[in-house]
C-alpha cells in the first residue's frame, strides 16, 4: 500500500516517465550509433556516419560543458541552444526513420534541430521536467559518441593505422568522462526538480 501510495505522486509519475524516455532515447540513439558503425570510408553513404558523428559529438561535448555548472541557467544560454539542438536532432531522424523509412531520416534532422534549440534555450530560464529531459537525452548523446569512437578505435588498430587509433581512443575515454559527470549532473537536475514538486505540494 505505501509503495503504490508512493508510486501516485508526481515524482514517482514523472520517475516513470523519465525512465521510458531514457529506454526510447537509448535505443533510438543505439541503432543510429550502429548505423555510422557499419558505414565503411569507401561506402556511399559514409556521410551519413561522419554527420551522426558530428552530432553525438557536439550533443556530448556541450552537455558536458553544462555538467560544469550546477544549472543550464549558469553554464549560458549556448551551450544549452547547441546541445538541445544537435541531440534532439539525432532523435528526430531516428523518429522519421522508423515513421517514414531510412530515406526520410534526414528530413528529421532540420526538425529536431529547431525543436531541440528552442528546448534548450528554455532549459535556461525554467527548471522543469524538461530540463531533467534535455539533461539526460545530451548525456546519452555523450555516451552514444564513446560507444561509436571506441568502435572506430578498433577498427583502426585492426587496420594498424596507430595513430589515428590514438587519436580516436583518446576521445573515447573523454566522452566516457563526460559521460559520468553529465549523467551525474542529470541526477542532479533531477532531484531538483522532485524537491520544487514537493514544495509546491506541501
Amino acid at each position: 500500500m505505501v509503495l503504490r501510495r508512493s508510486w501516485n505522486r508526481p515524482d514517482g509519475i514523472y520517475a516513470l516517465g523519465l525512465v521510458a524516455i531514457a529506454l526510447f532515447t537509448f535505443h533510438g540513439l543505439s541503432s543510429l550509433v550502429f548505423t555510422a558503425l557499419v558505414l565503411a570510408p569507401s561506402s556511399p553513404q559514409w556521410t551519413v556516419a561522419l554527420v551522426l558523428a558530428i552530432l553525438f559529438m557536439v550533443a556530448g561535448a556541450t552537455v558536458g560543458i553544462q555538467s560544469l555548472q550546477s544549472s543550464p541557467t549558469k553554464s549560458g544560454w549556448l551551450p544549452a541552444l547547441i546541445s538541445g539542438a544537435s541531440s534532439m536532432a539525432l532523435v528526430f531522424a531516428y523518429l522519421t526513420g522508423q515513421l517514414a523509412g531510412q530515406k526520410a531520416a534526414v528530413l528529421g534532422v532540420p526538425l529536431g534541430i529547431l525543436v531541440g534549440g528552442g528546448l534548450g534555450i528554455w532549459t535556461t530560464r525554467r527548471a522543469g521536467f524538461e530540463r531533467v529531459v534535455m539533461a539526460l537525452i545530451g548525456s546519452l548523446c555523450a555516451y552514444g559518441a564513446a560507444f561509436g569512437l571506441s568502435g572506430w578505435t578498433i577498427a583502426a588498430a585492426t587496420s594498424q593505422r596507430w595513430g589515428i587509433m590514438l587519436a580516436l581512443g583518446l576521445l573515447a575515454i573523454a566522452y566516457l568522462w563526460i559521460t559520468q559527470r553529465s549523467l551525474k549532473w542529470t541526477y542532479y537536475q533531477w532531484q531538483n526538480y522532485v524537491k520544487k514538486i514537493r514544495r509546491c505540494r506541501s
